[in-house]
């Protein structure tokens, strides 16, 4: 992808960048003046006829599903904004962790973020609502309740997130969530008893799998596989298409088809930058956005069955439960859904219209 850059564009990126390295009160400032920086930087260049180049980070793989996804978005950008705006995608965590990147999101030092729904929801609370295991009785379903006015489009353009600094353009499909381990043969809750099993850094995860009777920790995904290997963790749970993207199969083969929740990717933009934006490159952008999810969605079903293929060809021993072992995952949640989920029943009660 072209860089068009002008000089102050990059003194500003580079401030931005120092700044997620730093720490503490001074760091705070400097991501407070560098995000002002980019801003009049953004207003110099449009100015000027030049393009705004905006960073997008994400930690996933170039190749992922959802990278394949935001690189589509970043062309559909450029060419319903006729070059006035383009976007640049960093892979491979370049910026930052999830949790990281939502933090600088916040100030506008990176200006849109493909982050999961599980790391946003620890700032973002209603997002939790959509995490709770086995609430979801389809893909159909899930889709019905993200696409909708009352749930989905509510949450991306929530007074919450806007006073994180942050607004929700998209959803992104990140299919099913399971479990799976270096060794366990895994059938139902008490087969996970005392294991260590890496979660992301959420704490309705750390609650559903401390339900299930095993032993949550959090770490980056950056890690996770020298976990697996050297017995820190015995297991972790994602998608299949991750899974693979990550070669967890090399040390952790087994794997349990619970499908303990439906989880989704966010695509979302800092409103630091969104502010610096005409009306008209903002709708270009949600446009483009909106396109790119469909895009993504038929992307994601095709490698999730071709990602369960060659998860058998690689030697993986896929578990899939029968109806009365998932209805033990199920039960074992159930006083977690009742106590924690208590807060959400207004949204509860939509999900469940939409059956």
């Amino acid at each position: 992808m072209k860089k068009v850059l002008s000089l102050v564009v990059a003194a500003a990126a580079l401030l931005s960048m120092l700044t997620a390295c730093g720490g503490g009160a001074s760091s705070a400032a400097e991501s407070t003046a560098s995000a002002g920086s980019t801003s009049q930087a953004a207003s110099a260049t449009e100015e000027n006829g030049e393009a705004i180049v905006l960073r997008l980070a994400s930690n996933h793989t170039e190749d992922f599903v959802t990278s394949l996804a935001t690189n589509r978005f970043a062309e559909l950008v450029e060419e319903k904004t006729n070059g006035s705006v383009k976007v640049e995608c960093y892979y491979n965590a370049v910026l930052g962790e999830e949790k990281a990147t939502i933090e600088q999101a916040q100030f506008g030092g990176i200006d849109l973020i493909r982050v999961n729904i599980s790391p946003l929801a620890e700032f973002v609370d209603d997002y939790n609502a959509i995490l709770f295991p086995y609430i979801f009785t389809s893909s159909e379903h899930y889709w019905k309740v993200l696409d909708s006015e009352e749930v989905g489009k509510a949450m991306l353009h929530s007074q919450e997130m806007l006073d994180n600094g942050l607004y929700g353009l998209c959803f992104y499909d990140n299919g099913t969530r399971n479990f799976f381990f270096t060794e366990a043969e895994v059938h139902n809750p008490s087969d996970m008893a005392n294991l260590a099993i890496r979660v992301q850094e959420s704490n309705l995860m750390l609650g559903m799998v401390r339900a299930m009777g095993a032993n949550p920790t959090s770490m980056a995904a950056s890690e996770l596989y020298s976990a697996l290997q050297t017995g820190v963790v015995n297991g972790a749970e994602n998608n299949l298409p991750w899974y693979l993207s990550m070669s967890l199969n090399e040390v952790a083969p087994m794997i349990t088809m619970d499908e303990h929740n439906r989880s989704a990717d966010l695509l979302v933009i800092s409103k630091a930058t969104m502010d610096k934006l005409t009306d008209e490159q903002m709708a270009a952008i949600q446009e483009a956005a909106d396109e790119s999810s469909l895009y993504q969605r038929e992307l994601w079903a095709e490698s999730e069955k071709e990602s369960r293929e060659e998860c058998i060809e690689k030697g993986c021993t896929i578990i899939d439960l029968t109806d009365e072992e998932r209805q033990q995952f199920m039960d074992a949640v159930k006083e977690l859904n009742a106590t924690e989920g208590e807060k959400y029943s207004d949204i509860f009660e939509k999900i469940e219209a939409m059956k």
